[in-house]
């Protein structure tokens, strides 16, 4: 029986096509990393609050260094974490006040390896972007930094700008807390939303970078 050495014109254009297809699904789809679960917040950690309010200040300047998992956990939960359960108003209790309990703003924390959506009842990192889109998101002096937290709306959430200001000094007061350096700074919106692929509903706010000083 005779084989022909190659496939018919038809066949391989059949192939093509759906090698082409399965590309484009595969692009499209969503992340499919694993989420990563955060150990519990060490609440118990961490200086007294007055003394973390004097060490609060702004620095631009950070190592190219993660930080623990650990670390990690508590810096989330102490920005817009669940400190108690609501019993009376729907909604979870937040280490941030939100206006009118809306609870809408969105933590997309950008790693070295990827980007995360912070799901603060469960309390995990869930992944929606992998690849170190940092430079791509922070001016040159953030690049590097350990966590970029990109602070994401509706787009036409109107308190939304006052509530990122409450989870921000959560961040400064935490990393003041752990000889952190921190840097709360304005993004170009339609620049960093084309990086996270962000639906026209959402929009990004502001950025804080926290991480370690250099050496």
């Amino acid at each position: 029986m005779h084989i022909p050495a190659r496939f018919p014109v038809p066949l391989r254009r059949s192939a093509l096509l759906l090698a082409l297809t399965a590309l484009a699904w595969a692009l499209a789809a969503p992340c499919q990393q694993a989420p990563i679960q955060l150990p519990k917040p060490q609440i118990g950690a961490g200086m007294p609050l007055m003394q973390a309010l004097a060490k609060r200040q702004t620095t631009r300047a950070f190592e190219d260094k993660p930080l623990p998992l650990q670390t990690l956990s508590n810096l989330l939960w102490a920005a817009f974490g669940v400190n108690r359960p609501r019993d009376v108003k729907p909604g979870l209790g937040r280490t941030a006040p939100s206006a009118m309990n809306k609870q809408e703003v969105e933590l997309d924390v950008v790693l070295a390896d990827g980007v995360y959506v912070y799901e603060a009842e469960p309390n995990l990192l869930r992944p929606f972007l992998l690849g170190d889109v940092r430079a791509k998101i922070s001016p040159a002096p953030a690049a590097g930094a350990a966590v970029t937290i990109v602070y994401v709306a509706a787009a036409k959430d109107d308190f939304a700008q006052v509530d990122v200001g409450f989870i921000g000094q959560n961040v400064y007061l935490f990393a003041a807390s752990e000889g952190l350096n921190a840097w709360f700074y304005t993004v170009h919106a339609p620049d960093v939303a084309a990086t996270l692929k962000l639906s026209a509903e959402k929009h990004a706010l502001y950025a804080q970078s926290v991480g370690y000083p250099p050496k």
